[in-house]
């Protein structure tokens, strides 16, 4: 949010006052604002004038059309014990299975429903592995917590948790025959 309005007040170049008597009015004006004494005892018209950036039409103008980018990324330290912390939207968007894979619903799977064929409803109720990329970002951004399998009394995933056709995700030997 805050790169997005400085890269928004970059852009505007033609400012209608100069730079240094922009200077001066900033300073000019944070100088009233020292302590909270003294912003109690200052009235705000007289701390705000009339040709400050405050009142720029042009910042007001970029200003009310910037929108909030919603932003996921994982908190490495919390603030009160300074551990990792979980991405919820990771959670509640997609599920772990036991071998380390990842899955999720088919996108816009509620939208529309009413123009959609059956046979297409019927592929959207399906779930799809998450690539191994993904999942490699996924792991990121859960805790130990969420890579610990889990197990659920009649566990519709049962049957996806064990993955014996690979070796690496092996868990009963393999037998020759």
């Amino acid at each position: 949010m805050f790169r997005l309005a400085i890269s928004a007040v970059r852009s505007i170049r033609p400012l209608s006052i100069s730079y240094l008597n922009a200077a001066n009015i900033i300073s000019s004006s944070s100088r009233n604002y020292g302590t909270f004494q003294n912003l109690l005892r200052t009235p705000i018209h007289t701390c705000i004038k009339q040709n400050s950036l405050v009142n720029n039409t042009q910042i007001l103008d970029i200003s009310s059309k910037l929108s909030v980018v919603p932003v996921r990324t994982v908190t490495k330290f919390s603030l009160q014990k300074g551990k990792r912390k979980t991405v919820k939207a990771a959670v509640r968007r997609f599920f772990r299975l036991h071998w380390g894979g990842w899955i999720r619903s088919k996108v816009g799977r509620h939208k529309k429903m009413w123009k959609k064929s059956s046979s297409q409803k019927r592929r959207l109720r399906q779930h799809v592995f998450c690539n191994s990329t993904q999942s490699t970002m996924l792991d990121k951004m859960v805790t130990k917590f969420w890579k610990k399998p889990k197990y659920y009394v009649d566990d519709p995933y049962a049957p996806y948790h064990t993955r014996e056709e690979f070796t690496t995700t092996r868990t009963k030997p393999f037998v020759k025959q």
